[in-house]
């Protein structure tokens, strides 16, 4: 039986979207959750769900900061602000669920809407943002591929199976600017006005969701790289795009201006939240000057595949920020610049897209590398964007050159005249080259990054992603597509099969005794709680329906603070995104220290009556804390006591 040639296209997003209310059915998710046995239940026994691979520490944004606010979030049916966070917190600004008319624009949200099962809701969340960039990319590379099944699906699986992708559980942006582009090359190309104006309401959609996830640093690389292609594909099908301009160009511009309205609707609603978030000493506002970036970082993707080794020391602070894509762009550049003049020489064409993908990849480079004048870093919103976080700008743009020049055979092949076979082997001698230096520089700065496997050597290991390097640009020039993805993907899948751990469930955070009995005396009494002594405690109490004091406050609690430091002078420490600890007290130390960037310490008495101000009644530690004449125990659950107060 023969299958419609259209119908064949929608077979894989099929799949993806089974997979995903599968997966969630069966609650299935990508949670480091399980540190919590180690860590709050203290066992070392594995948790029977789960199914494959460890959890991870460095995953602590997800287990101990976001997760707990999705379960919070799903017990108080999605408040948008949270009065079990501190004074109570407007989750508008992050990812988690929260109702109110900008739902609408958070697809992946939409089962906690609908159902109490947390587990469910988280699972579909999970898979669901991996599904929909698989979707995205798919669809807009058979766009660019000229509808290239091989190239459209081996792509779209290149993105989630790259390390950045993995160890920053980070998807959203680069689906939601691929679907935003892709309805705007769909408007341009359509000459049905009533599947221009659909097709218009697809790009709204994409605009505000997009938009809405409020990350600059991510945000404006991924949208210089959709300015850039969506120029090249005009000036590449001009002819065939301007006979339906009366269409397209009101249809994206209305598109826009409604988007706009909306996101403008959203700042105005929000104002005093996004406000003191703007005005935090961390993250707060920063003006990035251009280069001064490191090569070795860049340049590292092709030994991401150690980062899954605890024991491999990362070189540059931790695997997450060491993390990146499978840049090759260096090669392509070169390679694109050298077939477009043959290109222009011999039919007085030139390859647009090709082109302005270069150049946006030279742009990066250089404010990578250059020391820029920093009114450039200014017009151009640059300032905003720290060094490391401008891989996903170079792997958005890099990936999309690579996949397109594979779909250009006739233009951009190497073939077997004498001067493309020099060029071609070349190029690929020389970024092999510049992988094993890259390899070296890393080793001399963490020798331990290379130890694991013991039985492969670092010296072969740097000689193996060398020569990897090399062969995968030969194939890729040689137009390779079959032997090409088959060593890139099956590279990029063992460099990320570890990364994230497979389980089922929320059980060990959700269904377990000190849970329960968390649970059992927050039901029946609102008042605050405190945690002494590991901060994470907080987060796991806040997911079981306790008001807590400290834990993370995603902005500061002015109102909490103006209790605790009513002269306000500790202002700067605690105006900033932070990890709220509090250990055991000490008398003669400062009320409030700053142990890091993003976390603080609260040192007061746990009798102190401005905690009795704040309401707060019952504590956990997991240090005895009993010789305080206001608190009597409660229950001892392993090594964590739970107290309440008495005067």
């Amino acid at each position: 039986m023969k299958i419609n040639k259209s119908f064949r296209l929608w077979i894989y997003p099929i799949i993806i979207v089974i997979s995903v209310l599968l997966l969630s059915v069966l609650e299935i998710n990508g949670s480091s959750v399980e540190i919590f046995r180690g860590r709050i239940l203290y066992t070392a026994t594995r948790d029977k769900d789960s199914l494959f691979g460890r959890p991870r520490a460095i995953r602590s944004d997800q287990y101990m900061v976001t997760l707990p606010m999705f379960v919070s979030e799903d017990i108080n049916n999605e408040p948008t602000v949270n009065y079990d966070m501190g004074e109570g917190v407007n989750v508008i600004t992050q990812n988690i669920p929260s109702r109110n008319i900008f739902s609408i624009f958070r697809l992946v949200h939409f089962p906690f809407f609908f159902t109490n099962d947390s587990g469910f809701s988280y699972s579909f969340f999970w898979w669901a943002e991996i599904g929909l960039l698989l979707i995205s990319t798919y669809l807009l590379l058979l766009e660019l591929t000229n509808k290239n099944l091989l190239i459209s699906i081996g792509g779209s699986l290149l993105f989630v199976m790259t390390p950045f992708t993995q160890w920053w559980n980070q998807t959203n942006m680069i689906a939601w600017i691929s679907f935003g582009l892709l309805f705007v090359l769909k408007i341009l190309k359509e000459d049905n006005p009533l599947r221009a104006i659909l097709y218009g309401i697809g790009l709204v959609y994409s605009i505000v969701t997009f938009t809405l996830f409020l990350y600059p640093a991510f945000q404006i690389p991924v949208t210089y790289v959709a300015a850039a292609v969506a120029i090249g594909v005009v000036l590449n099908d001009w002819k065939d795009i301007k006979k339906n301009l009366k269409t397209s160009i009101p249809v994206i511009t209305i598109s826009f201006l409604i988007g706009g309205l909306f996101v403008l609707l959203f700042v105005s609603q929000y104002k005093e939240v996004i406000d003191i978030i703007s005005n935090t000493v961390y993250p707060g506002a920063r003006f990035i000057q251009a280069g001064g970036g490191d090569p070795n970082w860049l340049f590292n993707g092709a030994y991401n595949i150690l980062l899954q080794r605890d024991s491999n020391t990362d070189p540059f602070g931790n695997q997450s920020e060491t993390s990146n894509f499978f840049l090759l762009f260096p090669p392509l550049i070169i390679w694109v610049i050298y077939k477009s003049i043959l290109l222009y020489k011999k039919k007085k064409k030139v390859d647009w897209i090709a082109i302005t993908l270069s150049l946006i990849v030279i742009f990066f480079t250089a404010f990578y590398f250059l020391p820029l004048p920093d009114f450039l870093s200014k017009i151009s919103l640059m300032y905003l964007v720290p060094h490391q976080r401008l891989f996903i700008g170079f792997g958005f743009s890099s990936y999309l050159l690579m996949l397109y020049i594979l779909s250009r055979k006739e233009t951009f092949k190497m073939h077997k005249s004498t001067l493309d076979l020099i060029i071609g082997i070349s190029l690929s001698i020389l970024y092999g080259i510049l992988i094993f230096f890259v390899g070296k520089n890393l080793f001399e700065m963490s020798e331990k990054f290379l130890n694991f496997p013991e039985f492969i050597s670092p010296t072969m290991k740097i000689v193996g992603a060398s020569l990897l390097s090399s062969l995968l640009i030969f194939l890729l020039l040689k137009n390779q597509k079959k032997m090409f993805f088959t060593f890139l993907l099956g590279f990029a899948f063992v460099s990320t099969v570890y990364i994230n751990p497979i389980r089922k469930g929320l059980d060990v955070l959700i269904n377990t005794p000190l849970a329960d009995y968390i649970t059992e005396l927050s039901t029946k009494d609102d008042s605050r709680w405190i945690v002494y002594g590991d901060h994470t405690l907080a987060q796991y109490a806040l997911a079981n329906n306790a008001k807590v004091l400290n834990g993370i406050h995603i902005y500061p609690q002015f109102e909490i603070w103006k209790v605790l430091d009513p002269e306000g002078k500790y202002v700067d420490i605690y105006n900033r995104y932070a990890h709220i600890i509090v250990p055991t007290y000490v008398p003669e130390k400062e009320l409030v220290t700053l142990v890091s960037p993003d976390a603080l310490e609260l040192n007061i008495d746990p009798c102190d009556g401005r905690l009795k101000v704040l309401n707060v009644k019952y504590y956990i530690s997991t240090k005895e804390i009993l010789t305080n004449s206001c608190l009597t125990k409660l229950k001892q659950i392993d090594k964590i006591g739970i107290y309440i107060r008495n005067d």
